[in-house]
């Protein structure tokens, strides 16, 4: 689209710099402003009758402006984030089509409207959300991904294939609980201060999990180096369950990308915020990098 371009789509798995909930958000370059205006507007307007349309009218919109451009966001349900991409790059098409012609808003066409319920049809996990809630209303961490789903945290947790879930009724919810878990980000200094909380977790007798920039440690032992300071090795280290503390690095790149890990946190620190790597997923200055950072409160 002229003077447009889509940067990024992706899903939102965890609290994020928009809300503390699953969605999916684009990224548009508008150099701009009042014309990212303008677009943000359309979008919510054809976001808003795309949701109703497949049956998400409970579901949120908001538009982010950033230097630059713009990120539009909806909320989805976590067993339909794929098919919330769809639902999203639609809206923007009908949204830039408007943009370009100047034509009125209408309802969308049939056609589209059973594509998009086919394929959140074909996304869904009935199972999924109702581990999800049963977890929620006896107040213990449900943790997903493509690939697993869990209740609990470290030694009081249980794991599932996400395509083989148990029923609430045989979860044994008894022996199902969360430990304490440490979040840390910040700019500089991130996996030394995860390192020095494992110490002191591993002084005070407790198996410790950590993940960082240089891997996943349990009780002081290295366990998979590389880089785990996203969302995926803060799931690792939660589901382990030897482990009696979680220590978490959150980088900026995760946090940007999918969201936190996790969706609760005993304490939480920010090391700093100093100008890095700026320019990336609609962060361009010192104050919406603090934002990003602040997600972990």
């Amino acid at each position: 689209m002229a003077g447009f371009e889509l940067l990024e789509s992706r899903r939102l798995t965890g609290p994020n710099l928009f809300w503390d909930h699953p969605g999916v958000v684009i990224d548009v370059a508008v150099p701009d402003e009042s014309d990212a205006a303008a677009l943000g507007q359309l979008w919510e307007q054809e976001a808003r009758l795309l949701l109703d349309a497949v049956g998400w009218d409970s579901q949120q919109t908001r538009v982010r402006s950033f230097r630059g451009g713009i990120s539009l966001v909806l909320s989805a349900p976590v067993d339909a984030l794929y098919a919330a991409c769809e639902v999203n790059e639609t809206a923007l098409a009908a949204a830039r089509d408007r943009f370009r012609t100047g034509a009125e808003s209408s309802l969308p066409g049939q056609a589209a409207v059973e594509q998009l319920l086919s394929t959140i049809a074909e996304e869904a996990n009935p199972p999924l959300l109702a581990l999800k809630q049963a977890a929620e209303q006896r107040g213990v961490a449900f943790l997903s991904d493509d690939e697993v789903a869990s209740v609990g945290l470290g030694t009081g947790s249980a794991s599932w294939p996400v395509d083989a879930l148990p029923g609430p009724s045989e979860v044994p919810w008894d022996e199902i609980h969360d430990i304490p878990v440490l979040v840390v980000t910040g700019t500089n200094g991130k996996t030394t201060t995860v390192r020095l909380l494992a110490s002191i977790a591993r002084a005070a007798g407790l198996v410790a999990g950590s993940t960082s920039t240089d891997g996943i440690t349990v009780d002081g032992t290295l366990v998979d180096a590389g880089d785990w300071s996203g969302p995926g090795g803060a799931r690792v280290v939660a589901r382990d369950r030897r482990i009696e503390i979680v220590l978490l690095e959150a980088a900026r790149g995760g946090l940007l990308r999918r969201g936190l890990g996790v969706t609760r946190a005993s304490a939480a620190a920010v090391t700093n915020v100093a100008e890095d790597h700026m320019g990336e997923f609609g962060v361009s200055d010192l104050d919406e990098l603090a934002d990003v950072k602040l997600v972990v409160t």
